[in-house]
């Protein structure tokens, strides 16, 4: 069967489909505040935020190479697709890693992911939930651009079908998986499986609060095993005691979150990571040296030897 574009949006959109009913099923979207402008609203602005950057980010990087390189085009036309497929797949997600690392790491960053972390539920609806700028900052839909341009646009459109059904199955509020992992029969093909790919387990951590919450590691979009190469990955085997910005940082209307800086309320952006006036419990030196950090509801940072 080709990937093409059709072909990987129906497989995006199936995966949806398939993650959306079981969380409707199970009253997901039942909750009067779901449905309202600065939840469910935001969320789909989003998304179509997503869209239209992405058409544009594609339309700007097919002229810019194209005028660049104006013989360049097909130059890998005649690899192999599954080197070329697997290369792209490694390479998109540790940039990605590192992209997404740095957003909690640095201010200026951080400004365009927070709205993906202030929703108080995890959902589907939480997929795309970013910032317009934030979609000019992850590197697939310029390394896809660069895919197709080179005449490898099967391995572009595999890699954007298996990225946006991984996105919708690790945003879901299905926890499949919890139930493979506590099984005799398929523990250990989890073990293996958590330790390579990113399952709702583990990217449950980085949008939770509490115990079994630490937005400072598990980075990856799709494959966890990056977070394990550099000793920020968590597996908690457990559900979240919550979802959200920890108290005392700041959630601004859904206006601000999608099109800042261009709609904003009066005063400076507010670009802290963690909330003000606060002592840390433990040094950074301390937090570095821990074999994992917990974040609590309340923002502090508590090692785990």
């Amino acid at each position: 069967m080709t990937i093409d574009n059709e072909t990987a949006m129906k497989i995006i959109g199936a995966s949806f489909l398939f993650f959306a009913i079981i969380e409707l099923i199970r009253g997901h979207y039942s909750k009067p505040e779901f449905w309202t402008l600065a939840e469910f609203g935001t969320s789909l602005g989003s998304f179509i935020n997503f869209l239209v950057v992405r058409a544009g980010l594609l339309i700007v990087a097919s002229w810019l190479l194209l005028a660049l390189f104006p013989t360049g085009a097909g130059f890998m036309a005649d690899l192999p697709f599954l080197p070329v497929f697997l290369a792209y797949v490694l390479f998109e997600e540790y940039a990605h890693y590192w992209v997404h690392r740095w957003a909690h790491e640095w201010s200026w960053l951080w400004r365009f992911h927070k709205p993906h972390h202030t929703p108080k539920e995890l959902n589907l609806t939480v997929a795309y939930r970013e910032n317009w700028a934030w979609f000019i900052f992850v590197p697939n839909a310029w390394l896809g651009a660069i895919l197709v341009w080179g005449g490898q646009a099967e391995a572009a459109m595999l890699g954007a079908a298996i990225k946006g059904s991984s996105e919708w199955m690790v945003h879901s509020a299905v926890r499949w998986d919890l139930a493979l992992q506590k099984n005799r029969l398929t523990r250990p093909i989890m073990w293996v499986l958590e330790r390579v790919i990113t399952l709702p387990d583990t990217h449950h951590v980085h949008h939770g609060i509490g115990r079994y919450g630490n937005a400072m590691g598990n980075y990856g979009s799709f494959l966890f095993m990056y977070d394990l190469m550099h000793g920020t990955g968590t597996i908690p085997h457990h559900v979240q005691d919550g979802f959200g910005l920890p108290k005392g940082v700041k959630v601004e209307p859904w206006y601000e979150q999608l099109w800042w800086p261009f709609l904003r309320k009066a005063g400076a952006a507010d670009l802290r990571i963690t909330p003000a006036d606060q002592t840390p419990l433990f040094s950074a030196a301390d937090i570095d040296d821990a074999s994992a950090v917990i974040t609590t509801a309340d923002g502090q940072q508590i090692i785990v030897a």
